[in-house]
């Protein structure tokens, strides 16, 4: 249940930083309060908060804030898919050196709780 609702929460988080990113496309000072985008990011970013706090309190705070990293792997994918952002091979080394780092993470947890 907390490695789903990890999930939900990183790739939650993603798509509200591409809310935000299409809020700010008004020329407008006052424009990005008007844009409905804002609050749709903004909601977003409180949800995927919420999720992290209570996961806070059944994982401990040393692994769950890194296993967030998860969060730049999927802002990689969204960017792509919906910006037309390239993916270049830096982009997909820091992918995989962020996956590493959080498979071992995860690994070391589930050893050190036995």
């Amino acid at each position: 249940m907390i490695v789903v609702l990890l999930l939900a929460s990183t790739l939650t988080s993603s798509f509200a930083g591409y809310f935000l990113k299409k809020s700010g496309g008004s020329d407008r000072k006052l424009g990005i309060f008007l844009s409905p985008w804002f609050y749709i990011g903004g909601f977003l970013y409180a949800a995927s908060a919420m999720a992290m706090i209570y996961m806070m309190k059944v994982i401990p705070y040393a692994v769950i804030l890194p296993l967030g990293s998860l969060t730049y792997v999927w802002t990689m994918f969204v960017s792509n898919r919906l910006l037309g952002e390239k993916i270049t091979k830096r982009k997909i080394a820091g992918m995989c050196v962020i996956i590493t780092g959080v498979a071992i993470l995860a690994y070391a947890t589930q050893i050190a709780g036995r």
